[in-house]
């Protein structure tokens, strides 16, 4: 908990620094969709979900937003909050760059859920690989869950493609879930792995609205011994704009 706190706050004080000295971007985006699927598993129940988000990014690279979504997990948590910061910057080459910074996860009305974690990626072109990490995954509901002190290691590699054909672009992801119990990786059901295949096509006629359709799956037979429902194998759509 303490770890969290002080992440968070180190954030917040780089942004609000940087604040009165640097010029800054702001961009924000609202969405809907029909599903909110993280990490390939439903935070929905498999219902709808209506998102958005607020960033600002700073001439140093600083960076800082938040970005919320309603959950369902059939507990008292009904908002998640997303707060991250870090810095980005480029390196080598025109198309070369890297991200470094953190997420804290706040579940309004079910905290013992909150959990920080630390992020890091590398993109080439639209190739982006990247590992996250956290301490204490899911903060003290793992408790109930998966085990005290549940390290989390979440590597992935995301590849965007703007295909030639009626101006879609394609997405494709891939990542593992790998959980280690008091430093001890244990090969089992908690750890998975988990993929999606997406195609969108940004509408100017429209006033910019995106519109996407995504295929999420994993190889979730059974998580945290409470069955596998909301991670079967499932299609999203989704309208978003950039505001």
């Amino acid at each position: 908990m303490k770890l969290r706190a002080m992440m968070t706050a180190g954030a917040a004080a780089l942004a609000m620094g940087s604040m009165g000295v640097e010029a800054a971007s702001y961009t924000g985006n609202v969405a809907v969709a029909t599903d909110y699927v993280f990490r390939g598993i439903s935070q929905t129940q498999e219902r709808s979900a209506i998102q958005g988000g607020f960033d600002a990014t700073f001439d140093s690279g600083i960076y800082a937003g938040i970005w919320a979504s309603n959950v369902n997990f059939g507990t008292d948590a009904s908002t998640e909050m997303d707060y991250y910061g870090g810095f980005s910057g480029s390196f080598g080459c025109s198309s070369c760059s890297y991200k470094i910074g953190f997420i804290y996860y706040d579940y309004d009305g079910d905290p013992q859920f909150d959990y920080v974690e630390a992020a890091a990626s590398l993109t080439y072109g639209g190739l982006t690989v990247g590992l996250n990490y956290s301490p204490e995954y899911l903060g003290d509901g793992t408790t109930d869950a998966v085990g005290d002190e549940v390290e989390f290691y979440y590597p992935y590699a995301n590849y965007t493609y703007a295909l030639p054909w009626w101006d879609l672009s394609l997405a494709l992801h891939v990542a593992g879930n790998i959980m280690s119990e008091d430093g001890v990786f244990e090969p089992g059901e908690d750890n998975y792995t988990e993929w999606s295949v997406g195609l969108s096509r940004t509408f100017k006629e429209m006033g910019g609205i995106t519109l996407g359709l995504t295929y999420w799956d994993t190889t979730v037979d059974d998580l945290w011994g409470v069955g596998a429902d909301d991670a079967d194998g499932r299609v999203v759509f989704a309208a978003s704009k950039a505001l």
